[in-house]
C-alpha cells in the first residue's frame, strides 16, 4: 500500500513537471486534476471493494448464484443428467432448454445483491468529483483534454504497475 501511494505521489511530481514544463501553467492545472480524480476513483473503488470483502462471512459468497468452476467444468450439466431420461424429440429438448435458461435468469432483485461493489458510495462521490472538476475546468476556459486525460489515465496505469513490478 504504501508503495503505491508513494509511487503515485511521483508520478503526480514527475508527470505534473513535465506538463507544467511543456504545455505550461494551464496544461499542469488540466494534469493534475485529472490525476487526483483518477486517483480519487482508485482509491474508492480499492476501498469498497475491501469493505465489501472484510464484512463478508468466512467463505461464504455475496450472492446465490452457481459456483463457476462448476459452470466450467460442466458447462452444459451433461453430467447431472440422466442420459435415459433425457428426451428424444428435438422440439421438446428446446423447449425445456428454454424454461431452464427462463428460470435461471436474475431479477433486479439477483442484480443489486451482485452489484454492490459497482454502486457504491464511495465510488459514486469520486466519480461525482471528477465530473466536477472537468466542469470547473470548461467554466474557467482551462480544459485541454489531452493532458486531463493524460493525468486520468496515468494514476490507475501507476498504481498497477507499481502492484505488478512489486511482487
Amino acid at each position: 500500500m504504501r508503495s503505491v501511494v508513494l509511487s503515485l505521489l511521483s508520478l503526480a511530481v514527475l508527470g505534473g513537471a513535465a506538463v507544467y514544463f511543456t504545455q505550461g501553467f494551464d496544461g499542469f492545472l488540466n494534469f493534475e486534476t485529472g490525476f487526483m480524480s483518477g486517483a480519487l476513483v482508485l482509491a474508492a473503488s480499492a476501498f469498497g471493494y475491501w469493505q465489501m470483502v472484510s464484512g463478508s462471512e468466512e467463505s461464504t459468497p455475496h450472492h446465490e448464484l452457481p459456483d463457476i468452476v462448476e459452470q466450467i467444468d460442466d458447462r452444459y450439466g451433461l453430467w447431472e443428467e440422466d442420459p435415459a431420461a433425457a428426451p428424444q424429440d428435438v422440439k421438446a429438448l428446446l423447449a425445456e432448454e428454454k424454461a431452464r435458461l427462463k428460470k435461471s435468469r436474475r431479477g433486479l432483485k439477483g442484480f443489486l445483491r451482485t452489484a454492490k461493489p459497482a454502486l457504491s458510495l464511495y465510488r459514486l462521490g469520486a466519480y461525482l468529483a471528477l465530473v466536477a472538476g472537468v466542469f470547473w475546468l470548461i467554466r474557467t476556459d482551462l480544459f485541454e483534454p489531452v493532458a486531463y486525460l493524460v493525468g486520468a489515465g496515468l494514476a490507475p496505469l501507476g498504481a498497477a504497475a507499481t502492484l505488478y513490478f512489486k511482487r
